[in-house]
């Protein structure tokens, strides 16, 4: 179960912000699909959740744009992390966010939902 932060800055406007919200459950999901977690279609309810965020003036940092993408850790995953982080980054050249980093962090974890 995916959890995605977006940070950005006051230069995305409204629009990008919506196409990057539409993009980002099935890029993410593709970028980590894994055996123990395997990507079966389109994320359903409590699948993916993504929050944005709008850059403070207290922020410190070069990039305009930051997708921080914390997932449950698999050893499948964690031996290819780098590879998954590029494709996320690269699955979202069609938003033309601009300058964007991804941060992709792998971590034990347990969901529960109702």
């Amino acid at each position: 179960m995916p959890l995605i932060e977006v940070t950005y800055d006051e230069s995305l406007n409204e629009g990008a912000l919506r196409r990057l919200a539409r993009e980002l459950p099935s890029v993410v999901a593709e970028a980590v699909d894994c055996p123990e977690e395997p990507w079966i279609g389109p994320a359903g309810p409590g699948d993916i959740e993504i929050r944005f965020r709008q850059r403070g003036p207290l922020d410190v940092g070069d990039l305009k744009r930051v997708v921080e993408v914390r997932t449950n850790f698999y050893e499948s995953r964690a031996r290819e992390s780098q590879r998954r982080a590029d494709l996320i980054r690269q699955g979202l050249s069609d938003v033309r966010l601009g300058r964007t980093g991804v941060w992709l962090i792998l971590s034990d974890g347990a969901w529960s939902q109702s």
